[in-house]
């Protein structure tokens, strides 16, 4: 498919880094705009931002949900991919090759890195064996919680997603339950800032409330 996508970057004091993300993508000619979505920060965020051309949105409430919900409802383009604002290193070819492996049907493209700081104690844990409990017709994704993806807006509600950062895994049970395909591809090695154990924590505790209301649903619907 080659229409022009739309880049969210949901971003809360990344003045450091996200002005060269921005630079890294926003000329390459599958993407239609860069959107950086400013969640109060108090740095230089939003002008750096800017300055490397990307459209900067602002959310003043905190949580990951609410950042890609404002910067899903801001894109022009249908299809939108979520990346991260705190790279330090990644392949900006990484865009085109989610971009290019759109497909009939395929509603979301979820990219698989690898990150040397990072075994995924998440995914191992907590996503996966969910999936295969409640989702086995997602089985096949081995990166579920990688939140560097690009999907078609318009299968799902974007203002019903979590508010939280649980959103990147509800936008794929979402575009699941939509009847559409989910893939994903190699995207090679990504470095992110490393995470703590309270993050974990945190993460978990809305992950697993997420799957449970998911899983509610689906009995009774």
């Amino acid at each position: 498919m080659s229409d022009g996508i739309s880049i969210v970057i949901p971003a809360r004091n990344e003045a450091e880094t996200v002005g060269s993300v921005v630079a890294a993508v926003i000329n390459l000619p599958c993407v239609r705009e860069v959107v950086v979505v400013d969640t109060d920060s108090w740095d230089s965020t939003a002008a750096n931002a800017a300055a490397a051309g990307a459209v900067v949105v602002p959310e003043p409430r905190l949580g990951m949900g609410r950042a890609l919900k404002t910067g899903y409802k801001a894109a022009k383009s249908s299809w939108v991919m979520k990346l991260d604002a705190d790279l330090d290193t990644f392949d900006p070819g990484m865009v085109v090759v989610l971009a290019e492996s759109r497909e009939p049907n395929v509603g979301m493209v979820k990219g698989n890195w690898q990150d040397p700081n990072d075994d995924m104690p998440m995914t191992r844990l907590l996503v996966r064996p969910a999936i295969r409990q409640i989702f086995p017709g997602l089985q096949h994704i081995t990166a579920v919680n990688s939140g560097i993806y690009l999907f078609n807006r318009d299968l799902i509600e974007i203002d019903a997603l979590v508010d939280n950062n649980a959103a990147d895994i509800d936008v794929m049970l979402r575009v699941h339950a939509a009847d559409h395909e989910v893939i994903e591809v190699a995207i090679g090695q990504i470095s992110h800032d490393p995470r703590n154990k309270e993050h974990y924590n945190a993460m978990a505790d809305n992950i697993l409330h997420l799957f449970l209301q998911h899983y509610a649903h689906k009995i009774n619907a």
